[in-house]
């Protein structure tokens, strides 16, 4: 089973690239759905373990990502205020903490998106959502997103300068693409205790990881 940890610790660190949140005037949670419309032929093999469903928790400055899937739990933990986090991992046994420094949230800063506006419109769970796409500064990795007006727009950083919030989108990047899309939206109070650290995870460095994802590590 450790065999299948690698693969799948890399597609948890591209698919949690998406979300990277900054200061939101929402308070609740949101589900999203993910659809595997294509993926790697060596993803492939892991596809029944991978996860169905991402869980955002949301309040104020910080926020709390979380997916499930046969092998364990993995975790996402921002505070932007202090510009600092931490992601949990447990893979197969291996429960792993990962910190994300200051510089990490500065360079997503600095990767503005550019936004192409489109008058195609759907709904999703009640809310009306419109049509956008979107590039990096330097015009790749392209995301077709469908956000709601009816949200606060600056929940994520990975959707700087969007006029909403992201219901659906989806990412093609390095031969995988999924469709994530909102399945429950629920506005509620939010305690802190879940944007804290969870017992019996053992530190890691990015670079230690790096190695676990080459074939160096534990």
């Amino acid at each position: 089973m450790k065999t299948a940890v690698k693969p799948l610790l890399t597609f948890f660190l591209f698919v949690f690239s998406s979300f990277l949140f900054a200061q939101s005037d929402f308070e609740g949670i949101v589900k999203y759905g993910i659809n595997y419309v294509n993926m790697p032929e060596e993803m492939k093999a892991y596809q029944a373990m991978l996860p169905q469903e991402v869980t955002v928790t949301i309040k104020g400055n910080k926020s709390r990502l979380e997916q499930s899937q046969m092998m364990g739990k993995n975790v996402v933990i921002s505070d932007m205020d202090n510009k600092s986090g931490f992601i949990e991992m447990d893979m197969a046994g291996q429960k792993l903490r990962m910190a994300v420094n200051q510089d990490e949230f500065e360079k997503a800063d600095e990767k503005a998106p550019l936004i192409d506006y489109f008058d195609e419109s759907k709904t999703i769970l009640g809310y009306p959502c419109k049509k956008a796409i979107m590039k990096d500064n330097e015009g790749n990795g392209i995301m077709t997103v469908y956000y709601t007006e009816k949200i606060s727009n600056n929940a994520q950083k990975e959707f700087a300068g969007l006029k909403g919030f992201p219901l659906q989108y989806s990412l093609n990047q390095q031969n995988m693409e999924m469709e994530i899309t909102a399945t429950d939206i629920k506005k509620q109070a939010v305690s802190d205790e879940v944007f804290e650290k969870t017992a019996g995870y053992n530190e890691i460095t990015q670079e230690e990881l790096q190695k676990m994802m080459m074939g160096g590590g534990q």
